[in-house]
């Protein structure tokens, strides 16, 4: 088993090399992915929540790096992810129930890229857990005066460039390389004010519910299985730049697409359709997030203005839908979205299923670098981003 702090605090997840040579990851979403993008994740793995104010980070050669403040407490099953450095134009990674994310507000990076040793030390103990990657760091660190270990130290394995390694599932002794690092956890959702095309007409989001008919691009009509919604109040937005959307103007991808401004998610994905996606990926049509479209004018981060309303919104499959002349997808049950949804609203999923979603993708996903190319050509050449819809 995972040594544990605190009788359930274990090292879940490690980014060491954000911009590495082989996969590119940008935690803070600034649209550069850098050595301060790296963090470490910590997992609540007890039936109870458990206070980590002081608990602090340490490295070998940096000592304490991180110090949680006074008043974190992990819920049973959270986690808290720590970014070595947020950059300018960058945000803490959006996070879900229970889980925390914090900003170590450092300008360079910490965690050596060939081995290294993570620490994780409560003062109030005086005891400490330690993760070593490659092998471990060639000198060990220096904790307070009598501090005691707890367990023999964890061996997280080899580190791969751009890639985390964490452990799958959350807290088990299992531990995997992946491209995809899930530090925290992301929204896929649409704001208030979006309308769709269903087969009566225009419909806004807030008159929707379950069994109503949405207009979908593969399936003609299909009804809606679920709905959640849940609202950030704008002093959240403020102190988690995360939770707020990304606003797509009128017009922004082509003539009247979107047919008005509309408001969705960091992470919810977009259509995009053109020969150039069929260049870079193999398939003209893919679905890229919206903060990976940033660098098209008429994109941008949304003002704060007031309280904003995220809704989900299932299909019986991953579909393409119509809001607001825009195509974007149906909520997609990747296991970062899952995360998302309270314990309660998981399980209704279920029922509605059947069982445990497996997820199909309507599309190929685009992401990171690759995605933020295809939007990058298709600026430079002046070429439409939905040329063969």
């Amino acid at each position: 088993m995972a040594d544990a702090l605190l009788g359930g605090i274990v090292i879940n997840e490690v980014l060491v090399d954000p911009n590495g040579s082989q996969n590119e990851f940008d935690t803070d979403g600034n649209g550069s992915a850098r050595n301060t993008d790296e963090f470490v994740e910590l997992f609540n793995t007890s039936d109870s929540a458990i206070d980590i104010s002081g608990v602090q980070l340490f490295d070998p050669a940096q000592g304490s790096w991180f110090t949680f403040p006074d008043g974190t407490v992990l819920q049973s099953g959270g986690r808290a992810v720590v970014v070595a450095g947020v950059q300018n134009g960058g945000s803490l990674p959006a996070v879900g129930p229970g889980d925390l994310a914090f900003d170590a507000g450092r300008n360079n990076a910490v965690l050596t890229n060939t081995s290294d040793t993570i620490g994780v030390y409560d003062p109030g103990s005086n005891t400490y857990i330690e993760a070593d990657y490659n092998g471990g760091a060639s000198r060990a660190i220096s904790y307070p005066r009598n501090a005691e270990q707890i367990g023999t130290g964890d061996d997280l394995g080899s580190d791969i460039d751009g890639f985390s390694i964490q452990r799958n599932p959350d807290g088990s002794d299992t531990l995997v390389n992946d491209a995809t690092p899930t530090p925290g956890t992301r929204n896929l959702c649409f704001t208030q004010n979006t309308v769709f095309e269903t087969p009566d007409g225009p419909c806004a989001i807030e008159s929707l519910r379950p069994g109503d008919l949405l207009t979908t691009r593969d399936r003609g009509s299909e009804p809606i299985r679920w709905i959640w919604s849940g609202t950030h109040e704008p002093e959240a937005i403020a102190a988690n730049p995360a939770l707020n959307a990304i606003r797509i103007a009128k017009g922004a991808l082509g003539p009247n697409v979107p047919s008005r401004d509309i408001r969705v998610s960091r992470h919810h994905r977009i259509l995009l359709s053109s020969r150039i996606a069929a260049r870079v990926f193999g398939l003209s049509e893919v679905l890229v997030p919206a903060k990976d479209l940033l660098a098209i004018p008429g994109v941008e981060i949304a003002q704060i203005d007031g309280p904003l309303t995220y809704y989900h919104i299932l299909m019986s499959r991953h579909e393409v839908l119509f809001a607001n002349g825009l195509a974007a997808e149906s909520l997609f049950l990747g296991d970062e979205t899952v995360k998302t949804i309270p314990p309660e609203a998981l399980e209704e999923i279920r029922l509605l299923l059947g069982s445990d979603p497996i997820p199909q993708p309507a599309r190929l996903l685009a992401k990171g670098r690759k995605a933020r190319n295809l939007v990058d050509r298709h600026i430079r050449h002046g070429r439409p981003f939905l040329e063969l819809s």
